[in-house]
This record gives structure tokens, sequence and C-alpha cells, in this order.
């Protein structure tokens, strides 16, 4: 038995190194998809529709004076209140510069602003750059359209209940 299993030890080795040099090793590193972000329009009609799903009505667009002097366009505010959203393109970004919070990273604490005479407004930074998908010119999908659009709907409302339970104005 041991001179059968000493004649068959290096063919099972000299078999299993074969395999594993054949293809069965790490596979190669490959590039992220490329990455685009919602668009504009489609953003906020997924913020409209989050608006909504928490009881409350969404209202027109309208401009806030910021502290700076620059104006704001909050794109959905809320219907009978003075808190609203304003999604903010890389435009947005650049025109604002520093009279706007820099962007939050996808895992941290939404950016609020205060504007109005006394600061009690309070509108939420919501980042374009924070919602991205890739458009399957990869290998495979990696970030859904799907997966951008749930994540802005449950920052908006998060954002929603946040203002109801602290009664912003």
């Amino acid at each position: 038995m041991a001179t059968v299993l000493r004649n068959i030890l290096p063919i099972v080795a000299t078999a299993v190194l074969g395999t594993v040099a054949l293809g069965c090793g790490p596979e190669p590193v490959r590039a992220p998809n490329p990455t685009r972000t919602l668009d504009e329009r489609r953003a906020i009609e997924v913020i409209r529709r989050a608006v909504a799903q928490e009881g409350v009505q969404p209202a027109p667009a309208r401009e806030v004076e910021m502290r700076s002097g620059k104006a704001l366009r909050v794109d959905v505010s809320i219907e009978g209140h003075e808190f609203g959203i304003a999604y903010i393109s890389d435009d947005d970004q650049d025109k604002l510069g520093d009279a706007i919070k820099p962007p939050n990273g996808p895992d941290e604490k939404l950016r609020l602003e205060r504007v109005g005479a006394d600061g009690e407004v309070r509108i939420v930074l919501l980042y374009q750059a924070n919602y991205r998908y890739d458009d399957l010119a990869g290998e495979s999908h990696e970030l859904t359209t799907i997966t951008a659009e749930r994540t802005l709907t449950r920052d908006v409302r998060d954002f929603i209940t946040y203002a109801k339970t602290k009664k912003f104005k």
C-alpha cells in the first residue's frame, strides 16, 4: 500500500499544480466601471416622490438668500413649511463656491444650510456626486440607477423625518 501511495502522490501533486497554473488562480484586477451622476431632472422627480411618501406635499422650487448674499435654489420646497431640499449639481457647487458647505461623503451626515434673516430656515444639501451609477460599459453592473435613486430617496426621507421631529419651520 505504501508503495502505491508513493507512486501516485507525485502524479496527484503534478495534476493539482497543473490545474492551478491553467487558470484556477486569482483573477486579474480589473478597472472599475465608469460612473455618472443622476441627472438633475430625474433626481428632482425622485425627491418629489420621496417627499410625498413621507406624508407632506412637495411645493415648487424657490430661491433663498444665503448669509453670503448668494442665492440658493431650493429645488423642492415643502408645502406649509419653509424648509426644503437643494440638489447641488457640480455647476451649482462651482457657482456657490465657499457659500455652501463642502460635500458630505456617501456615509457621512447630510449637510444642512441655514438661511433666512434669522437662520431658522433649513435647507438640506444633497450633492449630485453622491448619487452615482455605472452605465454597464465595463464587465459587470456594480452601481445601478435603481441603487442611486434608492439612496437619494432614503436621504430625502431621513431629512423629512428629522425636520418633522425637530419641528422645523
